[in-house]
């Protein structure tokens, strides 16, 4: 390996909880509301109920070589040959992942808060403070994530709370009004996006003690689910069936807290929440490409690579989808078939894995 800090299993916890939860408080209720209308809220908790079996999966794996990366332990369970190939598949996704979180994170704030400001500038600004996070080591990426996301559930709770007075609890009934298909269908793209769980076989040798490992991913995967289905939740209670509507539901919601007349349009409190979720988010995933092209390669200083591959994915994110409305469009359609079949490479990994040990045990015995 080429990381030599240490993180906590609660650190890990955090990390993982960063790579669902922010980008799906701006995005569940728009894409799961245009198939499960009122119902949107139940597509997090369908795509948890059976996301949580490939966790299982890449917990169990990750067991089975506690002090390999997953680069490493590829090349045991494939070959060398293939394991290299499914380095790279590794390495690929962890990039091309922080490329569209970073697209995601220019969309929403130039066409929120800041229209006038070129999205290269805003992109360009955070990816900068990314690598350097990087550079840092597992163990800032650690402390930062310890520092910062636990007010972001608080300030979460709050702004939810505060929209109470406005709540119509009547919106959200009946309930699967419809049947489950609906609400399933609207699961489709939440459950792809487990896919993220891949990066636990980067981090999980990085941890100073695993006896409590899958308690806190546990944790991670049960504290994304009550996020996304009480987002989801509170943007029906105010907007209906006509939540999947708008394009960024969350951000309405903020808009209808007022504290009397001097705490007007609060919404810029919502940064509060997502602005360092995001930024976690995107320094996990950068960190888990460099980290891995280093380890691929061979180098034994990953440090170096952190800058370049920021600007890389920085083209990246603007290369090929110009609009908006382009990009929206790949997120609920081409993208969902990627992550897709990074599940299925989790998945074909575990299995392989699973009965070379049977076989190994077999012939021991």
């Amino acid at each position: 390996m080429v990381e030599k800090g240490k993180i906590s299993s609660g650190q890990l916890a955090l990390l993982l909880y960063s790579l669902m939860a922010y980008d799906g408080l701006l995005l569940i209720p728009k894409i799961a509301g245009e198939a499960a209308g009122r119902d949107l809220w139940l597509s997090p908790i369908w795509s948890h109920l059976a996301g949580i079996f490939f966790v299982l999966a890449m917990l169990r794996l990750n067991r089975m070589f506690p002090e390999e990366t997953i680069i490493g332990y590829s090349k045991r369970i494939f070959g060398k040959i293939l394991g290299k190939a499914a380095g790279l598949v590794i390495i690929f996704y962890a990039a091309y992942l922080t490329s569209v979180i970073l697209r995601i994170y220019s969309d929403f704030i130039s066409s929120v808060f800041l229209e006038n400001t070129p999205p290269l500038v805003i992109s360009g600004g955070i990816m900068f403070l990314v690598a350097y996070a990087v550079r840092g080591g597992v163990e800032v990426l650690g402390r930062l994530a310890q520092l910062f996301l636990p007010v972001t559930i608080v300030v979460f709770v709050i702004l939810s709370v505060l929209t109470i007075p406005e709540w119509a609890v009547s919106n959200a009934f009946p309930i699967m009004g419809k049947g489950p298909v609906p609400s399933l269908k609207g699961a489709i793209v939440p459950f792809t996006w487990f896919s993220g769980y891949l990066l636990l076989g980067l981090f999980f040798p990085l941890l100073s003690s695993k006896r409590r490992a899958a308690l806190f991913v546990m944790a991670a995967w049960f504290g994304e689910m009550l996020t996304l289905a009480a987002s989801g939740l509170v943007s029906v209670f105010l907007f209906g069936e006509y939540a999947g509507t708008l394009n960024y539901p969350f951000i309405e919601v903020v808009r209808y807290i007022g504290l009397g007349e001097f705490f007007q349009h609060i919404d810029a409190l919502l940064l509060a929440v997502w602005l360092p979720g995001t930024f976690i988010e995107l320094s996990t995933y950068h960190y888990a490409a460099v980290t891995a092209i280093a380890e691929w390669s061979g180098l034994k200083d990953y440090r170096a690579l952190a800058l370049p591959l920021g600007f890389l994915s920085l083209i990246v994110s603007f290369w090929g989808l110009s609009s908006d409305v382009e990009f929206e469009r790949y997120l609920s359609t081409s993208h969902i078939w990627f992550d897709f079949s990074l599940l299925v490479f989790g998945l074909l990994l575990f299995l392989v894995a699973w009965i070379r040990s049977k076989l190994q045990a077999a012939k021991g015995g």
